[in-house]
């Protein structure tokens, strides 16, 4: 069976892209109830930005929960119920003009129950497609296209609504995307789902809590390549997370002018959509494949501080953001290959947890450091230096695997 001829597939996909959407609509009308509404201003973006990566520190505790569920359909739609839920208290708080307390509250509730949404899809994405390995890679590439179209599409949408709607109408439609991806995966039939990889479990059953909390870690570093590659996506991630947080400033200092930042920010995501599209065509071993990846990046981030040329500063931009693009849909196959399809959803919760942490501690940095143009140069070196490590000294037998 195709993707496209599986229902429950497309009844996933279609309930995540509905979600996609209403996750834009909450980021933007959060950020307009914050400054609008109740007049804070970036020091409690700031505290929102923290409490949405709260629940992604304490992921790697849910793993084996996930795993062990039995019916992941419920799961799934447990998650969604807890947004819903959240969202629908903080339409009535701003209605009601409440405490901005009880948002910050609905928010970590809204943050944890998202971060759970991923590793339980992705533990859930081997049942629904019959544990067919090419199915499973081909769906990765599908949903890796499809969310960053969402995102691209549903950012543009949401800036337009908010111009020409209240902010309680927003809310009202953004719980309704939730109900339409509730109602798409209830759809969802488990006749043809092969979950036996539940009953394969039987070695973590007797575990603690606790040691299955260290099963988890232990058995995601147990694969050398992948585990040291998640690692330095990571920091890679954070590192560049940061670099985009603090672009306008660097627009500033080469004389560009920050209003000029939205067009940047759309050069940005062009280039990894035009990167996400391409990478179903990338074939060769999953560690050469980051190693390329890096070393390119790692020497276009350098040579954007050295260049004075603003035509050649926006192609490495473009290429640095191409690559990352394309790296999403390798890194994605790169977890399904390397792991056991009953071990995704502590693998999810790990790699979460590990990412997470590297772009919280480097988000850090600019509040100590805040020279842009030599963090940008780091962000190069420290991209080049993991790609040479690729290079030369990570020799393990699993890096061979084709992507």
């Amino acid at each position: 069976m195709t993707l496209a001829k599986n229902k429950n597939f497309i009844y996933l996909i279609s309930g995540r892209i509905a979600t996609n959407f209403g996750d834009s609509l909450y980021t933007v009308v959060l950020t307009y109830i914050t400054i609008s509404i109740y007049n804070f201003g970036a020091s409690a973006l700031a505290i929102f930005g923290l409490i949405a990566f709260l629940p992604s520190l304490m992921n790697f505790a849910f793993g084996t929960l996930i795993d062990n569920f039995k019916n992941k359909k419920k799961l799934l739609i447990s998650f969604e119920i807890i947004q819903l839920i959240s969202i629908t208290g903080i339409l009535l708080t701003v209605y009601f003009r409440s405490d901005i307390i009880l948002i910050f509250l609905l928010h970590f509730i809204f943050s944890f129950a998202n971060t759970m949404i991923y590793p339980a899809q992705s533990s859930f994405v081997p049942e629904i497609l019959q544990n067919k390995k090419k199915d499973i890679e081909n769906s990765v590439y599908i949903m890796n296209v499809t969310n960053n179209t969402v995102d691209i599409i549903s950012n543009f949408l949401s800036a337009i609504i908010l111009i020409y709607m209240s902010v309680i109408s927003i809310l009202v439609l953004d719980i309704f995307t939730f109900v339409l991806c509730i109602a798409l995966f209830l759809k969802i039939s488990y006749k043809n789902i092969d979950n036996t990889s539940i009953n394969d479990n039987h070695s973590q059953q007797n575990l603690n809590y606790k040691d299955s909390i260290l099963y988890s870690f232990k058995y995601f570093w147990k694969e050398k390549t992948p585990s040291r590659i998640v690692v330095m996506e990571g920091i890679l991630s954070g590192l560049t997370t940061m670099v985009m947080r603090i672009v306008g400033v660097y627009l500033v200092i080469i004389n560009i002018g920050v209003e000029y930042l939205g067009i940047l920010l759309a050069i940005q995501r062009g280039s990894e959509l035009i990167g996400v599209f391409l990478s179903n065509h990338i074939k060769m071993p999953f560690k050469n494949f980051f190693m390329i990846d890096y070393l390119i990046s790692g020497t276009a981030i350098t040579l954007i501080v050295f260049t004075d040329n603003i035509a050649i500063k926006t192609v490495l931009f473009s290429l640095t953001f191409f690559l990352i693009g394309m790296s999403g849909t390798v890194y994605g196959k790169m977890i399904y290959h390397f792991y056991d399809y009953k071990h995704i959803g502590k693998v999810s919760s790990v790699i979460n947890t590990v990412s997470s942490s590297a772009i919280v501690a480097c988000m850090l940095i600019p509040m100590i450091y805040d020279d842009v143009e030599k963090l940008i140069f780091i962000t190069g070196v420290i991209t080049i230096v993991f790609g040479l490590y690729l290079l030369f000294f990570n020799k393990s037998k699993d890096s061979l695997e084709d992507v």
